[in-house]
């Protein structure tokens, strides 16, 4: 008898934690959300004279999974500041691991050349992993802060290859991501 209701007791405080989780998770979306529709904005704001761009991405990352793809969004306010909006998704690679962010980053262009460009980017972002393996499933979602830099090519006035490289520090782990991404100017 005291077993079970000690197995009870165990079950109602699993349940409890990922309540507490789940709303923790469901907090930290609502901000970053709020955060990224501001940044959306304001870039509305200047669309008459600017450039916005759209591409994909291939992304390796340090730790496990290490491929993915992914989607980007820039606005060029000027010929300096450029925010960027990105989405990845690493999927299983063998180890039972699914990972996916979204970042919200603010480069800084140096215009080397006509067709090259060198820039320091920072900014934000949510990052999820997911395991499902033999040992159970569990989940995390965490906030970070992203700091790299990146070069920039431009094929023809409207085709940009890029290729970055910057690392995502969250509280209480981290990884590099090396990426490079082919975008159109609309």
């Amino acid at each position: 008898m005291n077993a079970i209701k000690s197995r009870i007791e165990n079950e109602k405080e699993t349940y409890r934690r990922l309540i507490i989780e789940y709303l923790l998770i469901k907090n930290n979306m609502k901000k970053l959300l709020f955060t990224l529709s501001l940044v959306l904005m304001s870039m509305g704001a200047f669309a008459q004279t600017k450039t916005f761009e759209v591409g994909g991405k291939l992304n390796y990352g340090t730790d496990a999974p290490h491929f993915g793809i992914g989607a980007v969004a820039r606005y060029n306010f000027d010929e300096h500041f450029r925010p960027e909006l990105t989405m990845n998704f690493y999927p299983k690679d063998g180890n039972d691991v699914s990972a996916w962010d979204i970042n919200a980053n603010l480069h800084y262009l140096f215009h080397m050349t006509d067709r090259f460009k060198l820039y320091p980017l920072g900014g934000v972002g949510i990052m999820g992993a997911s395991y499902d393996g033999p040992a159970g499933s569990t989940s995390s979602t965490k906030l970070g802060a992203n700091l790299g830099g990146g070069l920039q090519f431009n094929l023809t006035d409207k085709l940009h290859l890029n290729a970055e490289t910057y690392y995502q520090f969250v509280s209480d782990d981290g990884r590099g991501v090396m990426s490079v991404s082919l975008v159109y100017v609309l």
